[in-house]
């Protein structure tokens, strides 16, 4: 992955946007995120909630893209990579094996 600038606006003092910098990009992110999950998966395990926002950071990175290239993105993403049944329901150490704290989500 490559390098990013951090920047910062201040919403307390009325600061929403500085050139770049504004929370416009991970609004949009989020509500992708949130649309796969009320609308495709509706369950998001802590065990495997890294790989689903590895996916929607990539949908997200080729959105403007058209679907030949973002099915080619998708299948050279997955080279290499495999998930095995057996590692896919493997104990996570959580008493439902899907949800934890609070809010059902664990670090």
């Amino acid at each position: 992955m490559g390098e990013f600038v951090h920047e910062a606006v201040n919403h307390s003092v009325g600061e929403y946007v500085r050139q770049q910098a504004h929370t416009n990009g991970i609004e949009s992110f989020w509500a992708l995120l949130k649309r796969g999950y009320t609308g495709t998966f509706h369950k998001l395990s802590p065990k495997h909630l890294q790989r689903y926002v590895d996916e929607f950071a990539g949908r997200s990175g080729c959105r403007e893209a058209d679907t030949v290239v973002m099915m080619g993105e998708a299948v050279t993403r997955m080279i290499g990579k495999s998930l095995t049944y057996k590692e896919l329901i493997a104990d996570n150490g959580l008493a439902s094996g899907a949800r934890a704290g609070k809010h059902g989500l664990t670090t």
